[in-house]
């Protein structure tokens, strides 16, 4: 991606996380590229490939995050909370309105962008399970399968559903509980002491 397009595609991603996808027009995103409607279309040829860069854009940026960590030394908890301050980022500048208008008006960009997320979540999180494990801070008698898949279902009903609809919870606080439960479900005595101390250290 050459550096005009990256311009266009980053203040497109801006653009459409503010007010969804939907109602930003191209005329909207020339406008705030400062640029003419007519060198816009050199760059992509229509919103639904505009939209496709951004998508991608956005993948690329959150499964490569948290950016400039090495993992090599850390243990199983430490990567947790690594991620875990990395998706609260995520979530506080996350809009639901996206989300749907990409289910609604692109859903084949919709279906390939969940297949992916939902690989990269559970490669992610098998791995992670296997290593506490190993490291004695994750109990061994559950199915980590299950667990994994579990964990997406709940992480893909926070972005959908309507359930807290009527609370004044943010995505933020419900994340935050959806975490600490996984976490308490799984750990061991070890793990919990481990995870208290992280969480005191945040806190």
């Amino acid at each position: 991606m050459d550096k005009k397009l990256k311009a266009i595609v980053d203040k497109s991603c801006k653009l459409f996380q503010k007010y969804g996808i939907k109602s930003v027009s191209m005329d909207d995103i020339a406008r705030e590229c400062g640029i003419s409607k007519k060198t816009l279309y050199e760059s992509v040829k229509d919103k639904h490939e505009l939209v496709k860069y951004v998508i991608d854009s956005e993948y690329s940026k959150d499964s490569h995050a948290p950016h400039n960590v090495d993992f090599t030394n850390l243990n199983a908890v430490d990567i947790l909370f690594i991620v875990y301050k990395s998706a609260i980022d995520f979530f506080k500048e996350f809009n639901l309105s996206m989300e749907y208008d990409l289910q609604k008006y692109y859903p084949d960009l919709y279906a390939k962008n969940i297949k992916r997320r939902r690989e990269h979540i559970y490669q992610k999180m098998v791995m992670n399970m296997e290593q506490g494990r190993k490291e004695g801070s994750f109990r061994k008698d559950f199915n980590i399968d299950i667990i994994a898949r579990l964990h997406l279902l709940k992480i893909e009903g926070l972005l959908q559903s309507d359930i807290f609809e009527d609370t004044d919870y943010t995505i933020v606080e419900i994340f935050k509980a959806l975490f600490t439960h996984h976490f308490m479900a799984i750990s061991t005595p070890k793990g919990i002491e481990e995870f208290n101390k992280k969480l005191a250290d945040i806190n």
